[in-house]
């Protein structure tokens, strides 16, 4: 009887040891292409120990999962223009304390990209309980971040409530109805050898340690305003963009030049001034924001961002729409909607430079 305890106790440990060793790798829950102005700007997939269709789900999720975007813009992608995709995606889905408590990851995050990314690279943003999160540019490492909450944030700007595009969203959350087409694409696109060998000479991005104390003492002067900006941060219906015919979309030429210029590098207080500047200009703009009626009439319901460049003074200097609905009332109410919120608010001394660009997420639902 003994012997019998001690072989099943034995054979139940060994089996537990063998399903450690053969856990499998996080599997692919979603693939999808992000674009611009109706240019693809990069493909993206998200891989989850535990796939699901349900956003929260993932959010919440405490086991490995991965997030990897490959370039397959021809002109790739300027570090800034990079940095400003993530940046106003913390903004507009994350809550003013978490993103003062993640300001420093943030500014570390960004420091791990050194230049312009260009077509075919490979980035992974990979999270594994315990360790933090890792990111690498074509298999080379560029940094950690410790703190294992930076993850759940960094992937609410692609399928939380205000994500980069709704389609790219919907895309990601298609476990078990995935493009297998899209997926074949996205699989056989890698760096040339020569992409990775300059990418060799970045070198390693500091390790954060998550403290964030310089962030929040370099803000504190602004923590009363941002406890305000919570409600911004909560998505509701809203914006649409014009059809991609308008003469706003021959305008982004200006704003991908600025995206050129190097600029100075973020630290926790330009960043939280940035990020604080993007929902308060949201907000404003949802505020003037209507569901035309004839488009209510007719049930057409859509999704649409707009791009905006203002001055120092916060006129508008130009807007285009990045992406479109397919309804003209939506398009055009979206733009409508930017135009008469300004001006807004001046910029502050901790946003450089004689212009500033931010992205607008507006969508239009029909009401049940």
């Amino acid at each position: 009887m003994r012997f019998n305890h001690l072989f099943r106790v034995f054979t139940t440990i060994a089996l537990l040891f063998f399903c450690q060793l053969t856990r499998a790798e996080p599997a692919l829950n979603g693939v999808g292409v992000h674009q611009e102005l109706g240019r693809e700007i990069f493909i993206g997939a998200l891989f989850s120990e535990s796939l699901s269709n349900d956003a929260n789900a993932l959010l919440r999720n405490q086991q490995p999962m991965r997030m990897e975007l490959k370039i397959v813009s021809p002109e790739g992608i300027t570090a800034r223009r990079f940095s400003r995709l993530w940046i106003e995606g913390l903004a507009v889905n994350s809550k003013a304390d978490a993103l003062m408590a993640q300001a420093d990851n943030t500014v570390a995050f960004d420091a791990m990209f050194k230049g312009r990314l260009v077509q075919n690279d490979h980035i992974k943003i990979n999270y594994a309980p315990g360790k933090g999160v890792t990111v690498s540019l074509n298999d080379i490492a560029l940094g950690t971040i410790k703190d294992e909450n930076f993850f759940s944030m960094l992937l609410a700007t692609w399928i939380g409530t205000v994500p980069l595009s709704s389609d790219y969203r919907d895309s990601l959350l298609k476990f078990g109805d995935i493009n297998s087409a899209l997926r074949t694409r996205f699989s056989s696109i890698t760096p040339t050898a020569a992409r990775i060998a300059e990418v060799r000479t970045w070198g390693g991005a500091e390790v954060a340690d998550a403290k964030a104390s310089q962030a929040k003492s370099s803000v504190a002067k602004s923590s009363a305003r941002a406890e305000e900006q919570v409600a911004a941060q909560k998505p509701t219906p809203d914006v649409p963009a014009p059809a991609v015919k308008t003469a706003a979309a021959a305008k982004p030429a200006a704003p991908a030049k600025a995206d050129d210029d190097e600029g100075p590098a973020l630290t926790a207080q330009t960043l939280l001034a940035r990020q604080f500047y993007v929902s308060d200009a949201i907000k404003k703009i949802r505020g003037k924001t209507k569901y035309p009626q004839r488009a209510l009439d007719r049930g057409q319901a859509g999704n649409v961002r707009v791009a905006v460049v203002i001055n120092r003074q916060g006129e508008i200097v130009s807007t285009s729409i990045l992406e479109g609905s397919q309804y003209e009332l939506l398009n055009k109410e979206a733009l409508d909607a930017v135009r008469r919120s300004a001006p807004f608010t001046a910029l502050n001394d901790a946003i450089s430079g004689a212009q500033f660009e931010f992205t607008v997420p507006m969508r239009w639902t029909l009401p049940e």
